[in-house]
């Protein structure tokens, strides 16, 4: 039977591959490449300044979130723009990366490029306001959401973060946030979202699985305070597997268990102990495994699965 990542495979669904609900694009994909990223206007204008003049016609700054970013090129082909990659990586650009994008982001949050001759003085005195593209939450959104499920996760968070401060009021938003914050290890900032939401539980199972999922150390000492709270059990589950991931099984048991103990109706607090248990305690393990099978359909995730391994422990 699969190890680890198949117990949770409700948390992937439920928390980390939430979808926003929005019109399909029919924009251009284009690629280009990274290269800095600021909060100020003004230093990625000295950065682009900089840039070498055999680069510098093909870059351009955009706004991207709050933040002003520098990237190269435009290339429908991702094989193209990646053989550019290392020329960049040459130029001193090493930590540049690629960038999925659509050519109506590009047209609508472009400041301005390194081949604009005539392009106007920006003024950065306190009373006056760049002169940067309003933002269009649509394109936010599909940004965002594409920028998640292709795994460009700062490019994400940027948008995200974006949408939240001009009022986009969304759940999934949220709960996706918090689990690429949760992925970074970033419980600070997620906990600013999650206090804002009186500490819903859904935002925090997602920060919680993302930080297991990516093995954060410090996990355990920032969900203490809440993973005895947790009427649900889930954030007990989710310390089991912490600890099982560090081959810990003795404290990944004792969660497993708590777990079960609190919400023993959930099948994933089941699941997760009868696994744990499967190792030593066949028999009880599959009394479990059985009692799983009377509550779900052949339809659910987890049925061929138990079933399976219920056959293999026999009488």
């Amino acid at each position: 039977m699969k190890q680890l990542l198949l117990v949770f495979i409700f948390a992937s669904a439920i928390y980390s591959s939430d979808t926003i609900g929005i019109q399909k694009d029919q924009n251009t994909t284009v690629y280009s490449i990274q290269l800095f990223t600021f909060k100020s206007l003004r230093r990625a204008e000295v950065m682009l300044d900089k840039t070498p003049q055999n680069l510098k016609d093909k870059v351009a700054l955009y706004k991207s979130g709050e933040y002003i970013v520098g990237r190269y090129g435009e290339e429908r082909s991702y094989a193209k723009i990646k053989q550019s990659l290392q020329k960049i990586h040459e130029a001193g650009y090493v930590d540049a990366f690629i960038v999925k994008t659509s050519s109506f982001y590009r047209k609508n949050n472009k400041v301005f490029s390194g081949a604009d001759k005539t392009k106007k003085e920006i003024s950065h005195t306190k009373n006056t306001t760049p002169n940067i593209p309003k933002l269009n939450k649509s394109e936010l959104l599909i940004n965002a959401q594409r920028a998640y499920q292709s795994g460009d996760e700062l490019e994400a968070i940027l948008c995200y973060k974006m949408l939240l401060d001009l009022g986009y009021e969304n759940q999934k938003i949220k709960n996706n946030l918090c689990y690429l914050y949760g992925k970074r290890g970033a419980w600070l900032k997620a906990k600013k979202i999650i206090k804002s939401q009186r500490y819903q539980d859904k935002l925090l199972y997602a920060y919680a699985y993302g930080a297991v999922e990516s093995n954060q150390d410090n996990y355990y000492n920032d969900m203490l305070p809440y993973i005895t709270e947790d009427s649900s059990g889930r954030l007990m589950m989710l310390s089991g597997y912490y600890f099982e991931k560090r081959e810990d099984m003795q404290r990944a048991l004792s969660f497993y268990k708590m777990a079960y103990e609190k919400n023993p109706s959930d099948i994933y607090n089941l699941f997760a102990y009868a696994r744990a248990l499967d190792r030593e305690q066949n028999k009880k393990a599959k009394h479990l495994y059985l009692e799983i099978l009377k509550k779900i359909d052949a339809f659910h995730p987890l049925y061929a699965i138990i079933k399976k391994r219920s056959n293999e422990l026999g009488e």
